[in-house]
């Protein structure tokens, strides 16, 4: 038992040593859309996040959309607030935005509610045929809020064809969220309480107890 013990204190320790990147691509984790009311709020098919997006001071609302070079693009518009939350008790350390299509005309800064915006990629995607803006945002937190610009900043219309005032955007064909695994809350469940206490067996799986929650082998919360 006191092997096993071992085995699993420096199983969690190397998982609390490492973050996990979730890319998100519209087009293939969300095909149905048009079927779900409102199709803009989701939780991702993993179960991990929760997305909420709101109109909020905009003048036109959060939608899905075809675009016919990026595919389906979850379209935010001015002033449009996006909440993003962790449903496992991992924190969110980082979030890229992948812009494409008709997304870079009138990309806009994000302000978020805690954190940092770092500096944009404007360039083209991988293939170097089509443009594909990054936003990149860094922080600690398990729920995070979104504020699209009311005017567009990084996008050609403002940046390269000189156009003031023009509302902004931030249309993602992929998110790509990074996540610390909640190991240390699990590692201190097994090295600061009993066995006994610390321990729970359901369902034929292994999982820790500590302040009253469970959490698995990876260190993720679990209901």
């Amino acid at each position: 038992m006191k092997h096993i013990a071992l085995i699993l204190v420096t199983f969690l320790v190397a998982v609390q040593l490492s973050a996990a990147d979730h890319s998100y691509i519209w087009n293939d984790v969300y095909p149905n859309y048009k079927s779900q009311i409102p199709s803009s709020d989701f939780t991702t098919p993993d179960g991990l996040f929760r997305f909420t997006s709101d109109k909020a001071k905009g003048v036109s609302g959060p939608a899905f959309g075809e675009d016919s070079k990026a595919g389906l693009l979850y379209r935010l518009y001015a002033d449009n607030t996006l909440r993003i939350e962790s449903l496992k008790g991992g924190k969110i350390s980082a979030i890229t935005f992948v812009i494409g299509g008709n997304g870079h005309y009138k990309l806009a800064q994000l302000m978020p509610s805690s954190g940092a915006m770092g500096t944009p990629y404007i360039g083209k995607d991988p293939t170097d045929t089509f443009r594909e803006y990054k936003l990149f945002w860094t922080g600690n937190t398990e729920d995070i809020t979104f504020t699209v610009g009311h005017e567009c900043e990084y996008g050609v219309d403002c940046a390269e064809q000189g156009k003031t005032g023009e509302p902004g955007t931030c249309m993602t064909k992929q998110i790509i969220i990074t996540s610390e695994n909640d190991a240390p809350t699990a590692i201190d469940a097994v090295l600061g309480s009993s066995t006994k206490d610390a321990k729970v067996i359901r369902n034929g799986q292994l999982y820790i107890m500590h302040k009253g929650k469970m959490y698995n082998v990876q260190g993720m919360r679990v209901e």
